[in-house]
């Protein structure tokens, strides 16, 4: 997410530009709401001896004088915020992960040595894994922007090449990630939606885990939902309808997800994870809100879902167990 009235940022070496929610009006003419997508094609101007990196598919680079001009093409429909022309020194990895999918991995060299995690190894082996659990990945390529901004203090979700402000941890690669599908792919259809996207992506954190064998998505609920009691002002927070000062609050992610493994529980893993690729699938490259997620969920259950999704998406407190 990014809070600043400004979608970029300087950095020490060229700008970091990240535009949730509503920033891209900043440095871009546009209708700036995720329901109004569009193709892309984004030529950058940079001092030589610079990068510029943007959604989709690199079309052409070269140098001219003082400046290196890139052009970047995102063939796929985009909501604005998701959106990038970042601009710095990066050392640039290029190839494909193990299923095929094209990847483009910039880090500036400032972190090259300080990384904890391996971006790339990571990036790769996320994208093949949530195509298999989400659909068909659903754009040209895959990657990331690792830029030296810590100031800014966050993540975001860029389309096919999620933007770290630093080096980030593997759990929030994941997590930017799954987003491709929850968020890029799919957008939200009005930003009071917001869960479907973050819901998800800490949701994907948690079934990561499971992946690795670290931790069941099960076990990743009760950690959470027993660490917060009752009193806390976590629970207040209606997570289908937050409100513009906590849209991003961290109700929002967190008992979102705990409403998805609510929604695994009682429909079954058989229903559950034919759910998400079929979403991923109805909506690719537009839109959706909740009302369309609760009816999709209960078309493929054959079960009566209100009372879970009231209890804990519409309803403040802490739900019993």
């Amino acid at each position: 997410m990014f809070g600043s009235d400004y979608g970029w940022m300087k950095t020490p070496d060229g700008v970091f530009v990240a535009c949730e929610p509503n920033a891209a009006s900043t440095w871009f003419p546009s209708s700036d709401h995720p329901s109004d997508k569009a193709t892309y094609d984004i030529r950058i101007k940079a001092p030589k001896g610079l990068t510029g990196v943007s959604n989709g598919r690199l079309v052409s680079t070269y140098s001219k004088g003082a400046s290196t001009y890139t052009h970047w093409r995102e063939s796929k429909p985009m909501a604005t915020y998701l959106a990038t022309a970042t601009i710095g020194k990066f050392d640039v990895k290029t190839g494909r992960t193990p299923g095929g999918i094209p990847i483009y991995v910039a880090i500036d060299p400032v972190l090259a040595n300080s990384n904890s995690v391996d971006v790339y190894a990571v990036t790769a082996a996320a994208t093949d894994y949530w195509s298999q659990l989400f659909g068909p990945y659903p754009f040209e390529e895959t990657g990331a922007i690792v830029d030296d901004m810590p100031e800014a203090g966050f993540s975001l979700e860029v389309q096919s090449k999620p933007a770290y402000s630093a080096v980030r941890n593997e759990t929030t690669i994941v997590h930017e990630l799954a987003h491709q599908w929850f968020g890029d792919s799919v957008s939200v259809a009005h930003w009071k939606d917001i869960w479907l996207n973050e819901g998800f992506a800490t949701y994907a954190q948690w079934l990561w885990a499971e992946h690795q064998g670290t931790r069941t998505a099960h076990d990743s609920f009760l950690a959470g939902y027993n660490s917060r009691p009752a009193t806390d002002a976590f629970w207040q927070t209606v997570v289908a309808d937050p409100q513009r000062d906590t849209m991003f609050a961290s109700g929002v992610y967190q008992r979102g997800a705990m409403t998805l493994q609510m929604l695994r529980e009682r429909i079954g893993d058989t229903a559950f994870f034919k759910l998400l690729p079929a979403w991923t699938k109805l909506h690719r490259y537009g839109n959706g809100d909740t009302a369309g997620f609760i009816k999709l969920a209960e078309k493929i259950s054959g079960q009566q879902l209100d009372d879970l999704f009231q209890t804990w998406l519409y309803t403040p407190g802490k739900p019993t167990l």
